[in-house]
């Protein structure tokens, strides 16, 4: 689920029409990939292109609450309740960054980047459907970050996607209903 949300956002950003562009008319700059593996040798396929690194994953608390219990209804009269799994909801914070070899064309890149997610800040497909916005961290924080990345720092822009929903494919068990109670009077001294 959370490698289809990044291609969307590649999609989106490879767009041939409103997309990034390259000054040569190179459509596809935009990859999904590990940051941090920019100044590998194998990592020629990072080289002049906007990356797409997934950072962080935080549970959505607000949605926590979800009921487990699924109401099967027949003719608009209850018939019996289902027990599921509770699905997992996420908020994903991930940065593009520029790794362009001239600093102009990675302005242009971010730029033209929050410029398409401003534009389109909620995406999707018929299975998902996604809120993105704009995200700052303290320069503390953002330090730490680049450390974590290998300390070459570039243009970027860091994105919270909200709220991905992701649930468990098994089949629902039946949940037995109380159609009675006997309560038994008793004496309390």
């Amino acid at each position: 689920m959370i490698d289809n949300v990044l291609k969307i956002l590649q999609t989106k950003l490879n767009d041939p029409i409103n997309g990034l562009k390259d000054d040569d008319g190179e459509v596809n700059i935009a990859v999904v990939n590990n940051l941090a593996k920019h100044e590998d040798e194998d990592s020629t396929n990072l080289k002049n292109k906007v990356v797409i690194t997934l950072l962080t994953i935080e549970e959505e608390s607000t949605m926590k609450n979800t009921p487990r219990y699924n109401r099967i209804k027949e003719d608009n009269q209850l018939v019996r309740y289902e027990l599921e799994s509770a699905p997992a909801y996420l908020n994903l914070y991930v940065m593009i960054a520029a790794n362009r070899d001239a600093y102009d064309k990675s302005l242009a890149n971010i730029s033209k980047v929050i410029e398409i997610f401003q534009t389109n800040n909620v995406l999707g497909t018929n299975d998902i459907n996604f809120r993105i916005e704009l995200h700052s961290i303290p320069f503390e924080q953002l330090s730490y970050v680049w450390g974590l990345l290998g300390g070459k720092v570039m243009p970027f822009a860091f994105y919270k996607i909200s709220v991905i929903k992701i649930a468990a494919a098994t089949e629902a068990e039946d949940v037995q209903l109380i159609d009675v109670v006997d309560i038994k009077s008793f004496k309390v001294d």
